[in-house]
């Protein structure tokens, strides 16, 4: 499926960001590390038809993220970076049903979960990283960012080669987070 098809078939309801391939020059002129939002996207709630206008308008924007947390209404990223078969077996069925993206870079994956809007000002993303000084250096929760789910993928040094994004799920039915 190309990026366009796949815009199509975004539902209304969620909050998108279009997003730079790696190397395009942003407003600021600095280079795109290839995750990056199209700035006005920080600003505005981007719907479907937002995002498909601006891909039509910019060849530098080749994927598209999802935006987390309140201004996401509700959506949290599991990012999974590492050892994503050791967490799969650990949190088995309550990852079955979260809607998956999966690149290049072996052994990882995201995972969309919905939080209960009562319990929005509660949640908390956390960067579970090594260089954080966590222990446990292979996920991250994503609250309040935005996390690419389809298009380029731009690779990470000597951990993935440039590939695409895939998506494997049903955006209009994404589960309540265990």
């Amino acid at each position: 499926m190309t990026l366009d098809q796949f815009v199509k078939e975004l539902p209304e309801g969620l909050v998108y960001g279009p997003i730079y391939r790696k190397g395009a020059p942003m407003l600021s002129g600095r280079a795109a590390t290839g995750k990056n939002p199209l700035e006005d996207s920080w600003e505005r709630k981007y719907g479907p038809a937002d995002v498909a206008l601006a891909i039509k308008r910019n060849p530098d924007l080749q994927a598209v993220g999802l935006w987390s947390g309140i201004r996401g209404n509700g959506i949290v990223i599991l990012d999974v970076d590492a050892n994503h078969k050791r967490w799969a077996r650990e949190w088995g069925d309550s990852l079955n049903g979260a809607p998956c993206i999966t690149s290049t870079r072996p052994n990882a994956a995201k995972y969309l979960f919905r939080i209960p809007e009562e319990l929005w000002g509660d949640v908390k993303g956390h960067g579970l990283r090594k260089d954080d000084g966590h222990s446990q250096g292979d996920y991250e929760i994503l609250w309040g960012r935005q996390g690419v789910i389809y298009g380029a993928y731009p690779g990470k040094d000597g951990l993935s080669k440039p590939g695409q994004y895939k998506f494997k799920g049903d955006l209009n039915s994404i589960p309540v987070a265990p």
